[in-house]
């Protein structure tokens, strides 16, 4: 049977694999530096771990490079296929160094390596989402501060160069109208049951739109400003019925808008004819979908609005 520090032995081993400069680099990863940083998160990790059975704090460096990458927009995919294929050149190690009469060091240095491999990805997993969702929210309140600004027209150009988001020469002013959730009438659940069904909206308008809307809502309702694009466009955006009732099926409630094109400059004046007229067609009484404002720019307008009826 092998000793404590046979054991010991392996881990530095291990340790020092796991640190040398591997041979390739993993896929998508054409400097090097993703491989080389998960490497050496591993072997930190090992280092951690050790042969104890006590709780130990896992290394800064895991979440650390998470976070980076995050910020650098490489997919997670990536930085846990770097991660699987260092575990992978581990037990490769421990297979080709293993000799006769080496089984429990083995089954030790394999155990230890597959609690090292726990650690980095859940430390990985947890930063990583963290920092996308921080992004997420920089770029949501930059996004409703450019939107607050156009509405207003003033101090739209200083904000675009501020917040990197482009303006485009022509959007969609849609005003929206979000009904109240089932959810929302239970005794106690209101609040909570409204911020969800906000987010669904919010999810559900980044389908077809991505980053490139600008929405500025509340539980009941708001403004959301789409760029339309040039008409060659292959897929250019646009509000259309169709992407209504797929925004109603994703939020669970049934949504109500108006939408008028125009030119950039005219939209404090688009937002104000869109919300008069989804005041009408909710006093009305008229059943919820897409209602489009009468243009009074034939030539802009039309064209916009024709993106979206393609």
């Amino acid at each position: 049977m092998k000793t404590g520090s046979g054991i010991k032995t392996l881990e530095s081993r291990l340790v020092e694999h796991l640190a040398s400069r591997p041979r390739g680099a993993a896929h998508g990863d054409p400097t090097g530096d993703l491989t080389r940083v998960t490497r050496n998160c591993l072997a930190a990790a090992v280092r951690t771990l050790g042969p104890r059975s006590t709780p130990v704090r896992q290394p800064d460096e895991i979440a650390g490079s998470a976070v980076r990458w995050a910020r650098e927009g490489i997919a997670l995919e990536s930085v846990l296929g770097a991660y699987h294929d260092g575990i992978r050149s581990g037990l490769e190690f421990l297979a080709a160094a293993a000799g006769d009469g080496d089984a429990e060091q083995v089954v030790a240095g394999t155990r230890l390596i597959v609690q090292a491999l726990e650690m980095v990805t859940v430390a990985a997993s947890a930063a990583y989402v963290e920092e996308h969702r921080l992004v997420a929210k920089e770029h949501q309140t930059a996004a409703q501060t450019l939107v607050s600004a156009l509405l207003g027209g003033h101090g739209v150009a200083q904000l675009a160069k501020q917040t990197g988001i482009t303006i485009a020469p022509v959007y969609q002013v849609v005003a929206v109208s979000i009904p109240r959730h089932p959810d929302e009438k239970r005794p106690g659940s209101g609040h909570a049951a409204a911020r969800r069904k906000l987010r669904r909206v919010q999810s559900a308008l980044a389908d077809p739109f991505g980053s490139r809307a600008l929405a500025l809502l509340s539980t009941d309702g708001g403004t959301v400003l789409v760029p339309s694009e040039a008409a060659s466009a292959l897929t250019p955006l646009a509000m259309t019925a169709e992407v209504l009732e797929l925004v109603s099926a994703v939020a669970e409630v049934p949504l109500t808008a108006t939408v008028v094109a125009g030119r950039t400059e005219r939209i404090p004046e688009l937002a104000a004819r869109a919300h008069e007229l989804l005041d009408r067609v909710r006093k009305d009484r008229r059943p919820p979908g897409l209602y489009p404002v009468e243009s009074t720019d034939p030539v802009v307008e039309a064209d916009a609005v024709g993106i979206g009826d393609r």
